[in-house]
Protein backbone atom coordinates (compact mmCIF):
# COMPACT_ATOMS: atom_id res chain seq x y z
CA UNK A 1 0.00 0.00 0.00
CA UNK A 2 1.39 3.28 -1.04
CA UNK A 3 1.19 6.46 0.82
CA UNK A 4 -1.68 7.63 -0.44
CA UNK A 5 -3.53 4.60 -0.17
CA UNK A 6 -2.69 4.52 3.59
CA UNK A 7 -3.94 8.31 3.91
CA UNK A 8 -7.24 7.80 1.72
CA UNK A 9 -7.95 4.72 4.37
CA UNK A 10 -7.48 7.07 6.96
CA UNK A 11 -9.50 9.75 5.99
CA UNK A 12 -12.26 6.47 5.42
CA UNK A 13 -11.70 5.50 9.21
CA UNK A 14 -12.24 9.30 10.21
CA UNK A 15 -15.16 9.42 8.75
CA UNK A 16 -17.06 6.56 10.44
CA UNK A 17 -15.09 7.81 13.79
CA UNK A 18 -16.99 10.99 13.20
CA UNK A 19 -20.24 9.69 12.02
CA UNK A 20 -19.86 7.36 15.37
CA UNK A 21 -19.15 10.52 17.69
CA UNK A 22 -21.92 13.17 15.91
CA UNK A 23 -24.62 9.65 16.71
CA UNK A 24 -23.14 9.55 20.60
CA UNK A 25 -24.10 13.16 20.80
CA UNK A 26 -27.10 12.95 19.28
CA UNK A 27 -27.94 9.72 21.82
CA UNK A 28 -26.75 11.74 24.69
CA UNK A 29 -28.65 15.34 24.05
CA UNK A 30 -31.74 12.64 23.50
CA UNK A 31 -31.10 11.08 26.99
CA UNK A 32 -30.34 14.50 28.57
CA UNK A 33 -33.16 16.56 26.91
CA UNK A 34 -31.08 19.99 27.19
CA UNK A 35 -32.97 23.43 27.01
CA UNK A 36 -30.37 25.02 25.27
CA UNK A 37 -31.44 25.38 21.42
CA UNK A 38 -27.75 25.81 20.30
CA UNK A 39 -26.72 22.64 20.86
CA UNK A 40 -29.75 21.50 18.32
CA UNK A 41 -27.98 24.14 16.05
CA UNK A 42 -24.85 22.71 16.20
CA UNK A 43 -25.91 18.88 15.70
CA UNK A 44 -27.37 20.37 12.52
CA UNK A 45 -24.39 22.16 11.91
CA UNK A 46 -22.58 19.79 12.13
CA UNK A 47 -23.84 17.48 9.77
CA UNK A 48 -25.09 20.53 7.17
CA UNK A 49 -21.59 21.75 6.62
CA UNK A 50 -20.75 17.90 5.79
CA UNK A 51 -23.08 17.54 2.65
CA UNK A 52 -22.38 21.43 1.90
CA UNK A 53 -18.37 20.19 1.74
CA UNK A 54 -19.42 16.77 -0.04
CA UNK A 55 -21.69 19.13 -2.66
CA UNK A 56 -18.82 21.42 -3.45
CA UNK A 57 -16.56 18.87 -4.02
CA UNK A 58 -18.80 17.03 -6.52
CA UNK A 59 -19.63 20.57 -8.20
CA UNK A 60 -22.96 20.58 -6.96
CA UNK A 61 -25.42 23.78 -7.49
CA UNK A 62 -27.33 22.46 -4.41
CA UNK A 63 -25.93 23.93 -1.39
CA UNK A 64 -27.89 23.97 2.23
CA UNK A 65 -28.17 26.05 4.44
CA UNK A 66 -25.23 25.59 6.86
CA UNK A 67 -27.64 26.48 10.00
CA UNK A 68 -31.19 24.57 8.98
CA UNK A 69 -32.65 22.87 11.94
CA UNK A 70 -33.02 18.77 11.90
CA UNK A 71 -34.53 17.06 14.91
CA UNK A 72 -31.93 14.55 16.65
CA UNK A 73 -33.85 11.80 15.21
CA UNK A 74 -33.03 13.19 11.52
CA UNK A 75 -29.30 14.46 12.27
CA UNK A 76 -28.71 10.83 13.26
CA UNK A 77 -29.96 9.09 9.84
CA UNK A 78 -28.71 12.68 7.81
CA UNK A 79 -25.18 11.56 9.86
CA UNK A 80 -25.04 7.95 8.66
CA UNK A 81 -25.99 9.15 4.67
CA UNK A 82 -23.50 11.93 4.47
CA UNK A 83 -20.84 9.42 6.08
CA UNK A 84 -21.90 6.68 3.29
CA UNK A 85 -21.78 9.56 0.61
CA UNK A 86 -18.49 10.77 1.40
CA UNK A 87 -17.01 7.10 1.85
CA UNK A 88 -18.22 5.98 -1.29
CA UNK A 89 -16.89 9.06 -2.62
CA UNK A 90 -13.32 8.46 -1.31
CA UNK A 91 -13.35 4.85 -2.06
CA UNK A 92 -13.78 5.54 -6.01
CA UNK A 93 -10.45 8.19 -5.91
CA UNK A 94 -7.28 6.69 -7.41
CA UNK A 95 -4.09 8.04 -5.78
CA UNK A 96 -3.44 11.09 -6.89
CA UNK A 97 -6.93 11.99 -6.04
CA UNK A 98 -6.27 13.51 -2.42
CA UNK A 99 -4.06 16.24 -3.89
CA UNK A 100 -6.53 17.42 -6.87
CA UNK A 101 -7.28 21.24 -6.56
CA UNK A 102 -11.10 21.77 -5.80
CA UNK A 103 -12.61 25.49 -6.95
CA UNK A 104 -15.57 26.35 -4.62
CA UNK A 105 -17.40 29.64 -3.57
CA UNK A 106 -17.83 29.56 0.38
CA UNK A 107 -20.93 31.25 1.86
CA UNK A 108 -19.86 34.61 1.21
CA UNK A 109 -19.89 34.09 -2.58
CA UNK A 110 -15.93 34.60 -2.62
CA UNK A 111 -13.94 32.01 -5.13
CA UNK A 112 -11.34 29.62 -3.09
CA UNK A 113 -9.25 26.48 -3.92
CA UNK A 114 -7.87 23.88 -1.59
CA UNK A 115 -6.94 20.34 -2.36
CA UNK A 116 -9.53 17.46 -1.90
CA UNK A 117 -6.92 16.75 1.01
CA UNK A 118 -7.11 19.55 3.09
CA UNK A 119 -11.26 19.90 2.59
CA UNK A 120 -11.54 16.11 3.95
CA UNK A 121 -9.12 17.33 7.06
CA UNK A 122 -11.47 20.54 7.43
CA UNK A 123 -14.57 18.52 7.37
CA UNK A 124 -13.28 16.21 9.83
CA UNK A 125 -11.94 18.50 12.42
CA UNK A 126 -14.75 21.06 12.05
CA UNK A 127 -16.68 17.91 13.25
CA UNK A 128 -15.10 17.83 16.22
CA UNK A 129 -14.93 21.13 16.84
CA UNK A 130 -18.65 21.65 17.19
CA UNK A 131 -19.14 18.34 19.11
CA UNK A 132 -16.87 19.94 22.09
CA UNK A 133 -19.08 22.99 21.66
CA UNK A 134 -21.73 20.45 22.55
CA UNK A 135 -20.11 18.77 24.68
CA UNK A 136 -19.17 22.33 27.11
CA UNK A 137 -22.78 23.34 26.64
CA UNK A 138 -24.18 20.30 28.18
CA UNK A 139 -21.70 20.65 30.75
CA UNK A 140 -22.46 23.94 31.68
CA UNK A 141 -26.44 23.03 32.42
CA UNK A 142 -25.40 20.67 34.43
CA UNK A 143 -25.61 17.06 32.05
CA UNK A 144 -23.42 14.78 31.43
CA UNK A 145 -21.52 14.82 27.44
CA UNK A 146 -21.07 12.23 25.72
CA UNK A 147 -17.59 10.79 25.32
CA UNK A 148 -16.36 11.16 21.64
CA UNK A 149 -13.02 11.12 21.53
CA UNK A 150 -11.32 9.65 19.51
CA UNK A 151 -9.64 7.13 21.51
CA UNK A 152 -13.29 5.79 22.81
CA UNK A 153 -14.57 5.40 19.29
CA UNK A 154 -11.22 2.70 18.95
CA UNK A 155 -11.76 1.46 22.14
CA UNK A 156 -15.46 0.73 21.21
CA UNK A 157 -14.28 -1.15 18.30
CA UNK A 158 -11.94 -3.46 20.50
CA UNK A 159 -14.51 -4.13 23.22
Amino acid sequence: MNKPDILLNHFIHLFEYTNWATEESVKQVVKEKPDNERIFELLSHIINSQRIWLNRVLQSDVIPDPWEMNSPDECAELSKQVTRDWINFLEGLDESGLERKIEYKNNKGEDWKNTLGDIVAHIINHSTYHRAQIAQLLSQSGKQPSKTDYIAYQRSLHS
